[in-house]
């Protein structure tokens, strides 16, 4: 199994990290809390002209008919710059489920836009009441007992809910009477979705685990106390190489797990669950060595480390939760033996 990225890739995801660091750095994002929005309209901007939302989308709807290879490392920046914008539901999520699922005429529709990036989408899967951006998109896709259905700005009600993370705006989602186009699914389409939304969260989590666990590495060679650098300290050296130990398992498996969703390797959707269960264990390892090696400062809202660490709490339960995943998990298990 290939699991090795290109250099096309990383080249991709050098473009999109230029864009960060210029569109997303942590003061920027601290100044969009109090507008009404929260959203820098220069990242949506910077990645439609890059051409994200088209990676997924075929080339005969106006795409670049790429896979979801081509946005592991894409994901893995947004996390890592705790990008708040849906990227996730925008450009992995929305154009999965019209072309696997759309009607001609919806694919004609709508990918060519979301390709182009004048459209923007959001997702709200079965079980999570709720969905990011939708303040900021222009249709929603609502998973439901018959598949999903599309709607657009005037089809639904939206009522904004609170979060422990600033940055995240999201909202309950609920259809008009009669309102939306349909889009029929079978289980076998709605599974391939949820191993998307499986693996690509995972992409994100890895993303912050990973940049936490540098910030911390960071600060424990300047910290001291008794007049030494904690990161000498053997307690610290410890936990510091247990967080690392979870991160590389975590990211070697959600590589895996994409590569295998590419492929159609037969056990990929249960590739996709375990790499989520995994991401979410680096990334509660990580989140809580980041609070014992910095200590008070990381309670305080005044210093950046604080948007990584309520990002990943909430990813942490976002999409299902990881306990929610390992019942689903052992379920299968028990099942397969039966």
């Amino acid at each position: 199994m290939k699991t090795e990225l290109s250099t096309e890739q990383y080249a991709l995801r050098d473009g999109v990290r230029r864009l960060f660091e210029a569109e997303a750095s942590p003061e920027l994002q601290r100044a969009l809390w109090t507008t009404d929005t929260g959203r820098n309209p220069g990242v949506w901007k910077g990645l439609s002209e890059i051409g994200i939302p088209a990676i997924l989308v075929p080339e005969e709807y106006g795409g670049l008919g790429g896979t979801e290879e081509d946005l592991i490392l894409i994901l893995e920046e947004v996390g890592r710059f705790v990008v708040p914008d849906a990227i996730l539901e925008a450009a992995f999520l929305a154009p999965t489920i019209l072309t696997l699922a759309g009607t001609e005429e919806q694919k004609k529709t709508w990918l060519p836009q979301i390709a182009e990036g004048t459209v923007r989408a959001t997702v709200a899967l079965a079980g999570t009441p709720y969905a990011p951006d939708v303040h900021v998109s222009d249709i929603v896709i609502v998973e439901d007992d018959e598949g999903y259905l599309l709607l657009e700005r005037a089809d639904f009600t939206a009522t904004a809910m609170t979060s422990m993370d600033i940055a995240r705006r999201i909202a309950k989602v609920v259809p008009l009477p009669g309102a939306g186009t349909r889009i029929t699914a079978d289980d076998s389409v709605r599974a391939a979705v949820t191993a998307r939304q499986n693996a690509g969260s995972a992409c994100v989590l890895n993303g912050i685990a990973q940049r936490m666990l540098d910030f911390s590495v960071a600060y424990a060679k300047v910290r001291k106390q008794f007049g030494r650098t904690i990161g000498s300290f053997q307690a610290i050296k410890a936990q510091l190489a247990q967080a690392t130990a979870n991160n590389v398992l975590a990211r070697a498996a959600t590589h895996a797990a994409i590569s295998k969703i590419v492929t159609g390797t037969g056990d990929a959707n249960d590739s996709a669950l375990l790499a989520r269960i995994v991401a979410v264990e680096a990334e509660f390892e990580s989140n809580r060595v980041t609070f014992q090696v910095h200590g008070g400062i990381a309670f305080t809202w005044e210093h950046d480390i604080q948007q990584w660490l309520k990002r990943g709490k909430i990813l942490e339960q976002a999409h299902g939760g990881g306990n929610a995943h390992r019942l689903t998990a052992g379920r299968a298990g028990v099942a397969a033996l039966a």
